[in-house]
């Protein structure tokens, strides 16, 4: 059995690598589809059309040599095309039977697009695939060999009868098209992508993943209560601000620890403080709809460390500054900023920096932004 051991943690550190390499301002995309790949769960992404969804799954496949299975749904997609042909040698003997080869039944993972699009037949397999990892076909119950399903809409659904679908993909994304100043590091990326992906080849397997999922869960049977109790206050936490289904609420601390194997570190490294913070990293996927990702931020900022908090509020207080044209007391705030980060990267451990690389590389970029607008007022 391939565990996830130095050498399993360095094979799914090496994918997120590869694939945060490839694609364009999409760290948040692909984190999200590792850890619904690690802890096998559903996910869905949504957002405009042209913002890389389908090709984010098709990479990822290819990098894990997985089989995939792709359909792009509407009200006029018959079982046929998801589950397979009527077998007609055996349909002349009187036998009704499917061939599952090619279809979603035999795929190690699914995109469906504009899923909530689907015919009302299509919606009732879906959702014990999604849910159970079967179909009821006809008669027959079957077993579904799909690992994660991933759907993709460029809407959240608003009719009643589409709701219970929507409930089955607990983690979410909302993609968005880069800003028209990043054009240009748009066009490069875009382009490096297109070369990559013909010439992919793989840098983990299904295995790993299976073996992953499996080291995850004994893990968890075995140390729940510890986990638990550290991560049940953030959780309750969030759930005050962003209501989640008691379902959802259970498998955060499996999100977790997925999310810590994807930033590398292996279980036996995980502490208390660690499982925290990826907690409040998860939780951005929960989310309902684009406007509580208001509500996650603000879970997120009163979470901070304060020294970490305390930059941002400098940065911030640095723009309103510059705003009102007081450029010596923005040019002041900036350099307060800087060096409170600097002691803070000197202070804190590896694992602390690498789980919020984020938000100081963000402080960072808007620092620099704010010094080339200070400097171009006193031009």
């Amino acid at each position: 059995m391939e565990s996830a051991g130095s050498k399993g943690i360095e094979n799914i550190r090496s994918l997120y690598l590869k694939l945060n390499s490839m694609f364009y301002k999409y760290s948040n995309e692909v984190t999200g589809i590792l850890m619904s790949t690690l802890a096998r769960e559903n996910y869905l992404l949504i957002g405009p059309p042209g913002t890389a969804k389908t090709t984010l799954v098709y990479v990822l496949s290819k990098l894990l040599n997985a089989r995939w299975f792709y359909r792009q749904l509407t009200k006029f997609t018959d079982l046929e095309e998801i589950l397979g042909p009527i077998d007609v040698a055996k349909l002349l003997e009187g036998k009704v039977e499917r061939i599952y080869v090619n279809s979603i039944v035999e795929s190690d993972f699914a995109l469906l697009d504009e899923i909530f699009n689907a015919s009302s037949a299509i919606l009732n397999t879906l959702l014990s695939l999604l849910n159970e990892r079967v179909v009821y076909d006809g008669d027959k119950v079957i077993p579904v060999k799909t690992w994660t399903v991933f759907g993709s809409s460029n809407r959240i659904p608003e009719e009643e009868e589409l709701q219970a679908l929507y409930d089955r993909f607990p983690l979410r994304i909302f993609t968005e098209y880069a800003a028209p100043e990043d054009t240009e590091a748009l066009l490069t990326k875009g382009w490096y992508l297109r070369r990559e992906t013909e010439n992919l080849s793989p840098v983990a397997t299904m295995e790993l993943i299976r073996d992953t999922y499996n080291e995850l869960i004994r893990h968890l049977y075995v140390n729940i209560s510890d986990v638990a109790k550290v991560t049940s206050p953030i959780i309750a936490d969030f759930v005050e601000h962003v209501p989640i289904s008691n379902r959802t609420r259970i498998k955060v601390p499996l999100y977790a620890l997925a999310y810590l194997m994807i930033q590398g570190f292996p279980l036996s490294q995980v502490n208390a403080t660690m499982l925290k913070v990826a907690v409040m990293k998860v939780s951005r996927y929960l989310v309902h709809d684009k406007e509580q990702l208001s509500e996650y931020d603000a879970f997120l900022t009163a979470h901070l460390p304060d020294e970490l908090l305390k930059v941002s509020d400098l940065v911030s207080e640095a723009k309103a500054l510059l705003n009102n044209n007081m450029i010596n007391e923005a040019a002041q705030k900036i350099k307060e900023a800087e060096e409170t980060l600097n002691r803070l990267k000197a202070r804190w451990d590896k694992s602390l920096l690498s789980l919020y690389m984020s938000e100081i590389d963000e402080t960072e970029y808007l620092i620099q932004r704010l010094r080339g607008a200070i400097y171009g007022s006193e031009q």
